[in-house]
């Protein structure tokens, strides 16, 4: 486990950049309970905006009028989950080391979350990610011509652009698991998966012994993007190149290179 000293001056690196690169901590990612002492780390497009959701009822907090919002926690009036910026040095550290602490996650297929942040975030011409999605056409060698209508962008010309870049430089939608969750530095008690999240999140939730009431809320979806057979965007050399870029999280995680065959 890393030195107290170490992940004193990490956790308070994090607190002035927010936005991380390379190492840092991304510490508007976690949502952590000085009542509950539990600690979650959320990882963009595995279901974090229903463990956010679910987190804030459990703590007493009113739910945004706009769901989607309790990612900003900014919603005027309402009080929201705690980060790790939000505890004084010595406790942030605690809920990082402290047995007493339940420090949880989730994880998912590489292939499918990488599937879904694009179909979200760059397939979709009316998300704002503008520049990002000319950008990845410019690299394509496919730009906008000035005065045409933009084209949408294809999978395989997304995926090889963001393979390209530095795993620290990456949006979070897209960095790897590895990278997000800092397994090399936090120890986890529990790291459910996406596939089986039902079942994860209830068996999370009654280890913070979490209402009945909330529980039977955990089959409800929050924010779901349209299920589309794996098979149907990857073939063998896009799946070879996605595994050799994300197998960090392939072998962390115990995900199988051919599970893009479904």
């Amino acid at each position: 486990m890393t030195a107290t000293s170490d992940l004193t001056e990490w956790i308070e690196d994090s607190r002035v950049e927010r936005d991380p690169q390379g190492d840092q901590l991304g510490i508007s990612n976690t949502w952590v309970s000085p009542g509950h002492r539990y600690f979650y780390m959320a990882t963009p497009k595995v279901a974090c905006s229903k463990i956010k959701l679910v987190l804030q009822e459990l703590e007493g907090y009113e739910v945004p009028p706009a769901p989607l919002r309790i990612h900003w926690r900014d919603t005027p009036g309402l009080s929201f989950v705690p980060s790790l910026a939000d505890l004084p040095i010595h406790d942030a550290v605690r809920a990082l080391t402290s047995p007493d602490w339940f420090r949880f996650a989730f994880v998912r297929n590489p292939y499918a979350r990488l599937l879904s942040a694009y179909t979200q975030k760059v397939r979709d011409l009316k998300s704002p990610w503008v520049g990002f999605r000319e950008a990845v056409r410019r690299s394509a060698g496919v730009p906008t011509v000035p005065g045409a209508a933009p084209a949408v962008v294809e999978f395989p010309d997304f995926v090889r652009y963001i393979g390209e870049q530095d795993d620290g430089v990456r949006d979070g939608h897209w960095r790897s698991q590895v990278g997000t969750l800092h397994v090399d530095r936090i120890r986890y008690d529990f790291v459910g998966r996406f596939e089986s999240f039902t079942e994860d999140l209830t068996q999370v939730l009654r280890k913070l012994r979490a209402p009945d009431t909330l529980l039977a809320t955990v089959g409800l979806v929050v924010n779901a993007t349209a299920r589309v057979p794996l098979a149907s965007v990857y073939d063998q050399d896009l799946a070879d190149y996605v595994y050799r870029v994300f197998r960090d999280d392939f072998e962390a995680f115990e995900y199988h290179r051919n599970d893009w065959t479904d």
